[in-house]
């Protein structure tokens, strides 16, 4: 068929239509916004940094407002052990990571990206489980086939669940557990686990400059994590916690309000 010599003027002016959008936005109304459960606009991260446990009552004040609680890997058993069944799980790890979920249950749906290994899906069996794509680069991909949406955004599954968040249609992050450092006497996560090699990471300038010390995967991750303002420019992100990416925000802060 051949294309149509057509000349159409589509309904509305356009500054009409504008001050439409406006007038529509004053009203206060739910927004349409694709997720896989109720909220508030707010995207509550949990993942297992040292800093979590303390803030368990916050986000149990979160699940009491009705927003939904977004467990990173193994931060899950210890939600479920504390009462909070989280409303999602997200996992990019194409290692086998069934330690953190031995409390699956029939309220979390599991978001497992299909770069996870069987034993996951395994594990898994019988459970809400929602399948996501891990953007990346070579065979992957091509693994995929064509009409897939994948997911970027950071090499690790804590960055992924943030993305994940903002497709679903939020715009608000809360998170704990995202110190992307070690504590003072080298733990680097809640179970009690160290690290190997570490670098050190400066936050500020002059006498409030700040030393974090992580391991390549935790500065990784704090790069990553500052992209997100270049490619998310509408959202509002608070960090819980003294680690690196709450002092990133903090400094971020500092900044615009110097601007």
């Amino acid at each position: 068929m051949q294309k149509l010599d057509l000349t159409v003027q589509a309904a509305g002016d356009p500054a009409e239509l504008a001050e439409n959008v406006r007038s529509a936005l004053s009203r206060g109304l739910p927004e349409l916004a694709p997720a896989p459960c109720v909220h508030d606009g707010t995207f509550v991260c949990v993942a297992s940094g040292w800093a979590m446990p303390s803030f368990i009552d916050e986000i149990k004040a979160h699940r009491k407002a009705g927003r939904p609680i977004v467990s990173v890997k193994a931060a899950h058993d210890f939600l479920c052990e504390n009462g909070v069944e989280p409303d999602m799980w997200v996992n990019l790890d194409p290692r086998d990571r069934t330690k953190g979920i031995q409390r699956a249950n029939d309220h979390t749906n599991y978001l497992v990206a299909s770069r996870c290994p069987p034993v996951t899906f395994e594990h898994l069996k019988g459970k809400k489980i929602t399948l996501w794509h891990s953007w990346t680069e070579g065979p992957e991909m091509k693994a995929m086939g064509p009409g897939k949406l994948a997911i970027g955004g950071g090499t690790t599954s804590g960055m992924r669940a943030i993305n994940i968040g903002y497709v679903l249609g939020f715009r608000k992050f809360v998170l704990y557990g995202y110190d992307s450092c070690n504590r003072a006497d080298g733990i680097k996560r809640f179970t009690g686990e160290k690290t190997g090699p570490t670098l050190d990471v400066y936050v500020g300038d002059g006498p409030e400059k700040r030393k974090f010390v992580c391991n390549a995967a935790m500065a990784q991750q704090a790069n990553e994590f500052q992209m997100i303002y270049a490619v998310m420019p509408d959202i509002a992100v608070e960090a819980k916690g003294p680690g690196l990416i709450a002092a990133i925000i903090e400094e971020r802060r500092k900044m615009s309000l110097a601007a």
